[in-house]
């Protein structure tokens, strides 16, 4: 019996895990590993390190607000609303190449002081419409070292997004329902985009 469920155990892990593989001759998108994520996990599970090379932290005086993905070595985008209403913009930083938080030990993460930040002309604070903003800040030391990469953005007037598509989202947010603190280690999990 304790066979039997093992190998449903097991069966439910294979169908419900998409492995995805990076294409290494594409300049975005790819990170250093290639990685598994089980479907539909509540509050995520631990990435592997290194699997999401483009993720970052938005740190406001040094506490994690927001992800953010780096567009180039200098440019990162995000949500809109992690920005808004932020009078003093030095407050606010980038934590690259790490899993990990409050990890000072972790070699590859690197710091960068925002230096300008260009909220969506349409953004709505009430309605949340636009909700998108482009950070800049010094340039990042990108080498096969340093861990990171940068996200594809897709062309204009394509829609990358098809109904039942599966998204991974990652990110450093609360993992329990009622928790305001931000998790300490990169979460990941597959949504499936809704049309």
């Amino acid at each position: 019996m304790i066979l039997l469920i093992f190998v449903v155990l097991s069966l439910i892990k294979i169908i419900h895990s998409t492995t995805y593989r990076c294409d290494p001759t594409i300049s975005c998108g790819c990170s250093a590993r290639t990685t598994n994520v089980t479907s539909r996990i509540v509050g995520g599970a631990a990435t592997a390190d290194y699997t999401w090379g483009w993720i970052v932290s938005l740190q406001r005086s040094s506490s994690h607000a927001c992800g953010a993905s780096l567009l180039t070595s200098e440019y990162a985008i995000t949500a809109a609303h992690c920005v808004y209403g932020v009078s003093d913009i030095s407050l606010l930083s980038i934590l690259a190449g790490t899993n990990y938080l409050y990890d000072t030990s972790v070699t590859t993460r690197q710091r960068r002081t925002i230096t300008k930040v260009t909220i969506h002309p349409n953004y709505n604070c009430t309605t949340i419409a636009s909700d998108i903003a482009i950070l800049q800040f010094a340039t990042l030391n990108v080498s096969s070292s340093s861990k990171l990469t940068f996200i594809c953005l897709p062309k204009q007037n394509q829609d990358p997004f098809k109904n039942n598509t599966d998204l991974v989202a990652v990110g450093w947010g609360t993992t329990s329902q009622g928790r305001s603190t931000p998790s300490n280690y990169l979460q990941q999990v597959t949504i499936q985009a809704i049309a």
